[in-house]
């Protein structure tokens, strides 16, 4: 069986063997490091924390998806390199186990940022402008997710177009998918950042906590996107050679190991012993700004006596010692045990 030309040509003057599989062969490596601390990011999380039902099934489903990827890659490297070691006759095309890992790669980065606009949602700054951002987050990630899924898509259809002689609608949707996958991470990390910093009090405690949990976005931002930039320019700047592949399969473990890595940073957080949303975090911090204890807005303090007391911006020592404090935890209004909680930029029921 003859050669593609573009094979023959590669093999007469191109790159060596070892100089053009070298690059995919390193991502792999990196990739199976970040597997494993993903795997023991996963043993933590599942140990440790129990959180709501559809948390746990996300978590499950992202570290299932990111072992299925794993095993593809592995195999789609077997199938380049040791079969006919030394050839470039498997680059005429490439692996359908490779083309089923870029749709789950589409799927993981999907469901990472989902994760994160959550956690902007929940946060719930008021006004239009927070409710625009969290919505472009989600409308970048949607885009990402539908133009990954027509990238994958390409990749089967024509799967000798895509090392070589590439196909210039696959190119296109490729750029789409990377490029709006960038600009979600971008516009989430600084509107995070924002809203974080519009929630510091100048208590100590507060900024620490805050501080603490803008690093780890900062840091988590600038891994995934620098990760996806140098996928995007490596994939239009060297289109006849692989290097695109060392950064596109790490990138995949990235965003699974820094989506655990937000739900297990929660213990590391000052102030912040018990399992809980990273929201949550955010939520003790408004809390310290201007709380008072406040009535429901359909109830009256008329209708619990002495109770209207607790409604005080500010309760010292005195006050929580005082009968009329006691008097007012035996009123009908304390049957209930929860206590609501209203601050200058959030209400919490707790």
């Amino acid at each position: 069986m003859s050669l593609p030309h573009h094979i023959l040509d590669a093999e007469a003057s191109g790159p060596t063997f070892e100089e053009r599989f070298a690059p995919a062969f390193w991502g792999f490596s990196v990739s199976l490091l970040l597997f494993g601390v993903t795997t023991l990011q996963g043993y933590l999380y599942f140990t440790h924390y129990n959180d709501k039902l559809w948390v746990g099934l996300l978590a499950g489903g992202m570290i299932t998806l990111d072992f299925i990827s794993m095993g593809l890659i592995s195999q789609s490297m077997y199938h380049y390199i040791l079969p006919q070691f030394g050839s470039f006759a498997p680059l005429s095309a490439i692996t359908p186990e490779l083309t089923v890992e870029c749709l789950i790669s589409a799927l993981l980065t999907f469901a990472s940022q989902t994760y994160f606009a959550y956690q902007l949602f929940m946060i719930r700054r008021p006004g239009i402008v927070a409710k625009l951002t969290n919505l472009s987050v989600v409308i970048l990630g949607t885009v990402g997710l539908g133009s990954g899924i027509g990238f994958a898509a390409m990749m089967f259809m024509f799967p000798e177009e895509v090392f070589a002689n590439r196909n210039h609608t696959l190119a296109i949707l490729a750029g789409i998918s990377k490029g709006f996958a960038a600009a979600a991470n971008i516009v989430a990390t600084i509107a995070m950042c924002s809203f974080l910093t519009l929630s510091d009090t100048g208590l100590a405690e507060t900024s620490n906590m805050l501080d603490t949990i803008m690093h780890f976005f900062v840091n988590r931002a600038v891994l995934v996107t620098v990760a996806q930039i140098g996928l995007l320019v490596t994939f239009f700047a060297t289109s006849n050679h692989l290097w695109w592949l060392a950064f596109h399969i790490p990138t995949t473990k990235l965003y699974v190991t820094t989506f655990f890595a937000m739900l297990n940073a929660r213990s590391s957080v000052p102030g912040q012993s018990a399992p809980g949303q990273v929201s949550s975090m955010i939520e003790s911090a408004n809390r310290g700004r201007g709380s008072a204890i406040r009535y429901a807005p359909h109830e009256k303090p008329e209708q619990f006596g002495d109770a209207y007391e607790l409604d005080s911006p500010r309760l010292g020592d005195r006050e929580l010692d005082s009968p009329r404090f006691a008097k007012g935890l035996e009123s009908p209004r304390f049957a209930n045990p929860a206590i609501y909680v209203t601050t200058t930029s959030t209400t919490a029921e707790i």
